[in-house]
């Protein structure tokens, strides 16, 4: 598990609510909560695993964008 690659899909699922809104989490399996919940515990278990600076970092701050705008919607 990289987190790079996790950046990559953090950063193109907070593009992606910005153009469909709440739509988007009908893709994902877990939903909403579940998908929130997965990118929180990335940024968590990522520094446990010894992958930590500014890529968790940042993954951090992406993650943090798609908490906010989720609590944005309705839905």
């Amino acid at each position: 598990m990289s987190c790079s690659d996790k950046l990559h899909n953090a950063r193109s699922t907070v593009a992606d609510l910005h153009q469909l809104g709440g739509e988007l989490w009908e893709r994902f399996n877990g939903g909403k909560e579940g998908s929130l919940w997965y990118y929180r515990e990335l940024v968590i278990a990522f520094p446990v695993r010894d992958q930590h600076g500014p890529l968790v970092d940042e993954l951090d701050q992406v993650v943090s964008i798609m908490e906010g705008l989720a609590g944005l919607e309705s839905s």
